[in-house]
């Protein structure tokens, strides 16, 4: 193991040979940090239909490399920057010993290599004629089961003397802690600036638990009136660990944090949601601004790139996995899209790290879906993973004054006595409403909202879209029926793509009064705050400001998040 290099950190010069690859390289191909050997460990073979199939087709030649992009290009199974190095006698020694679930080459390999990464073949389909032609005639071959993240892909064993590199004992973040810090207060100041001169305004109505999920994300020093108001529970004391897949901003982080908890692992292939998941929760910050590191978190990209060797043990597996599959907004491809299939890797994640229990998130239309049988069928793949498995759709407009409905699976690992007994977990009681309604969550007007003001054009279009939904009777109802908000009810769901489709997701402010004067003469959006408290986010979670509504309105409600957290750690203590 000592012989075993990898990229030296940044900054320093160094020429790429074996299979190695440089930092800039390893954050292009997906975002993979540098793992530390203390983390690779052995794993048993994954059953049938666990993962999503992967491989790479390994070749020495670079005009093979080219041909082979060329012949599935138009396939989608290319992987996103899917070229790296490859080194045979790695890859030898970590089939030998169990680290990584492939098969043996069996054969010595002395030249340099190049692996084109790519999905699995889809069953039933055959290899195009082009890549078959290469495989027949030697020049190319295929290895299933090695992954971008592989570390045959990135480690040279055998130039270890000639580029001394990095010990594998050491940890390299994805990014630096200083830059996560000054991403922070970057994003804080710019939000504090688009309010002056009066600052922000503090909202008239915070959750229940608001005051332990500003700890969570920063000590608890929340802006607004600075202090817990009584309204709120302090963390849980029992620490447990958590992983957190397709984790967008990090809803189910700031949930489980709250309640003690730590992440360790997480994967999200966006990498502006990457940069402000790790902002929050990579590192944290005291009230005079010192920065206190942490257990490193395993935080990477596509998850299909990740190594089951690399998933660190840990007791709670979180995941809003990909929902556009069953979305009554989308094409309902269900389990026959790509995307759709994406939960086979919450399958693979289990089996490799087996947590004692998870919590996985998706939209409501999936319980409906194909009559049930969608929803059906992802349950009992949970299930034959080894995990009892309950599912219940809840509206977080108990919890936020915001009407969001969506399934919520929780599972517990069948030896534990929450999965074998009825009554251990209990879901929690849903509130008939929060407390709060749209109009306590708004802020004060001020530039910022002025600059949320829709135009004629876009208003005109909103308004004209709900009269035709209106006139056909297929409105929402009474509080949703119009694209203005209800003062006193509350907010129609949050979608991603709220600021980028005025016609058919709007839901706009009407003209309000600031200190006497009018600042505006049309409907304004939602401000980017406005939306993280309809999620249940604290005042000081700080989303991309240039990406805000896409990140808030593909994330969790964080108190519901945590008041389903609180049953299942109340279950796991009773196991």
């Amino acid at each position: 193991a000592a012989a075993v290099t990898v990229a030296p950190p940044r900054g320093e010069r160094r020429v790429d040979a074996g299979g190695r690859a440089s930092e800039a390289q390893l954050l292009a191909r997906g975002g993979m940090p540098r793992w530390p050997v203390c983390t690779w460990r052995p794993h048993a073979r994954l059953p049938e239909g666990v993962g999503i199939p992967v491989g790479a087709f390994v070749t020495s030649r670079p005009e093979a490399v080219q041909r082979v992009r060329q012949a599935l290009m138009d396939t989608g199974r290319l992987k996103a920057n899917g070229v790296t190095r490859f080194d045979a006698h790695v890859w030898e020694a970590l089939c030998a010993t169990g680290y990584v679930d492939g098969e043996s080459l069996r054969e010595d390999r002395s030249a340099v290599e190049w692996a084109v990464h790519v999905f699995g073949i889809p069953e039933g389909q055959r290899e195009v004629n082009d890549v078959e032609e290469l495989l027949a005639s030697g020049d190319v071959r295929y290895v299933p089961g090695v992954r971008i993240g592989s570390p045959a892909c990135y480690v040279d064993a055998r130039t270890g003397r000639d580029h001394p590199g990095s010990a594998l004992g050491s940890w390299s973040p994805l990014i630096a802690e200083p830059e996560l810090e000054r991403t922070r207060r970057d994003r804080a100041e710019a939000e504090r600036a688009s309010r002056a001169p009066r600052g922000p305004s503090p909202p008239r109505w915070r959750p229940e638990a608001h005051a332990a999920l500003a700890a969570a994300v920063d000590g608890g020093c929340d802006d607004g009136d600075g202090g817990d108001d009584g309204n709120g529970d302090e963390p849980s004391s029992d620490g447990f660990t958590f992983s957190e897949l397709f984790a967008g901003v990090g809803g189910f982080g700031v949930a489980l944090r709250s309640l003690g908890g730590t992440p360790v692992f997480a994967s999200e292939l966006c990498g502006h949601a990457r940069r402000t998941y790790l902002a929050h929760h990579g590192g944290s910050w005291g009230d005079d601004g010192s920065t206190d590191a942490r257990t490193p978190l395993v935080c990477c990209g596509d998850i299909t790139d990740v190594c089951e060797t690399l998933m660190p043990p840990h007791d709670v597996l979180t995941g809003g996995f990909p929902c556009q599959s069953f979305s009554r907004r989308g094409d309902r491809l269900g389990l026959g899209d790509p995307q759709g299939q994406l939960f086979r890797e919450i399958l693979r994640v289990l089996v490799a790290a087996e947590p004692r229990a998870f919590v996985l998130e998706n939209v409501e239309g999936l319980v409906t879906m194909d009559d049930g049988e969608t929803m059906a069928e992802i349950v009992a793949a949970l299930e034959s993973v080894g995990y009892a498995v309950g599912t219940r759709v809840f509206d977080a407009r108990g919890w936020v004054p915001q009407s969001r409905k969506r399934v919520f699976f929780v599972g517990f690992r069948s030896d534990l006595r929450a999965a074998r007994e009825d009554g251990v977990f209990t879901w929690p009681e849903e509130p008939r409403d929060c407390g709060g309604t749209v109009m306590d969550v708004l802020e004060d007007e001020h530039s910022e909202t002025a600059r949320c003001e829709v135009s004629e054009y876009q208003m005109e279009r909103a308004a004209a879209f709900f009269r035709r939904t209106q006139s056909r009777g297929e409105d929402e109802g009474g509080e949703h029926a119009g694209y203005l908000y209800p003062v006193d009810g509350v907010a129609r769901t949050l979608c991603a793509s709220y600021r980028k489709s005025s016609v058919y997701n709007a839901e706009l402010v009407p003209p309000m009064d600031g200190d006497g004067e009018t600042m505006r003469t049309r409907p304004r959006y939602y401000t980017v705050r406005e939306c993280a408290r309809l999620q249940g986010f604290p005042e000081t979670f700080y989303p991309d400001p240039n990406r805000g509504y896409h990140e808030l309105g593909n994330s969790v409600c964080v108190p519901l998040v945590r008041a389903i957290g609180e049953e299942v750690l109340r279950a796991l203590r009773a196991s």
